[in-house]
């Protein structure tokens, strides 16, 4: 089946081929003579703020055609069973698990994807599984082998610090890595973020190398404070502001918007780190 998959905007994730199309924010049908033939339509949405406009959308690609059209995306909170890899992410960009076994309180993919299943391992670098280090000893084995063929290896989803053992290091210290991504959403997770980090400095990685990704809210000096002491164990923080699984965007102040985005680029944190300048100096 031949599917045109509609995505509210383009992003480094998105696929790129003929049968993708990016509205722009603009509420109207395209000409249809300019893609390829297709069978169906599908809207992809990922934030539950762009839920109204796919909506609108949806109507009106079923008023101008008469192929179906479907609406769904993490944003609708979609199954994940009979997931395709490569169809609303760049082929390049895997999962090789679904779900997670854990209950962030913070988190919908257990709300969404259910408790972790192991899935078909695809060729790709990106390895995007919401928490690939519950799988098990064999399926990462599986997954090690098929990276060795890769180059700019990325775990993009989040590995979980206190699962990262000798064994993982091992494995991807013989691998062509680009990026491995932590998280330490909370203050408490810290102790375990930085024995992980500790190991992974020891084997040979810099922070070029270990990212983290750190949840934080409108509270800037808590904030701040664990933010620096990523930076300290060896790692690039990478801030990200909290949002509700609700139609409205959270809001935050400018100046905590301002704070998270400063958080977010590796030159301005490193110069703020070095040099102890202020975010408010830093015109991002």
């Amino acid at each position: 089946m031949k599917i045109l998959r509609i995505f509210p905007k383009k992003t480094s994730y998105t696929p790129i081929d003929s049968l993708v199309y990016y509205p722009n924010g603009i509420i109207q049908s395209p000409s249809w003579k300019i893609f390829p033939e297709f069978d169906e339509i599908h809207i992809s949405c990922s934030f539950t703020w762009d839920r109204k406009y796919c909506q609108e959308m949806a109507f009106q690609f079923r008023s101008t055609q008469d192929r179906p059209v479907k609406l769904g995306g993490p944003a609708f909170k979609s199954q994940t069973d009979g997931f395709t890899q490569g169809l609303y992410m760049k082929p390049n960009i895997i999962f090789t698990s679904r779900g997670c076994n854990n209950n962030c309180p913070w988190c919908i993919v257990p709300k969404i994807e259910g408790k972790l299943k192991e899935i078909q391992i695809c060729q790709g670098n990106v390895i995007q599984d919401n928490n690939f280090l519950q799988t098990s000893r064999q399926h990462k084995d599986k997954v090690f082998r098929m990276l060795k063929t890769q180059k700019r290896i990325q775990f993009k989803g989040g590995l979980e610090v206190d699962l990262i053992d000798d064994n993982f290091v091992d494995n991807v210290r013989g691998l062509s890595i680009d990026e491995l991504w932590l998280a330490c959403d909370t203050e408490g997770a810290f102790k375990n973020f930085e024995k992980a980090a500790v190991k992974l400095v020891k084997a040979g990685f810099t922070r070029e190398h270990i990212k983290c990704y750190a949840l934080i809210d409108g509270d800037i000096s808590k904030n701040e404070e664990r933010l620096q002491k990523i930076w300290w164990a060896g790692a690039m923080p990478f801030a990200q502001l909290y949002r509700d699984f609700t139609n409205e965007k959270t809001k935050y102040s400018k100046e905590v918007e301002k704070f998270a985005r400063s958080w977010q680029r590796p030159a301005a944190i490193n110069m703020h780190m070095k040099k102890g300048t202020d975010f408010r100096s830093f015109n991002i």
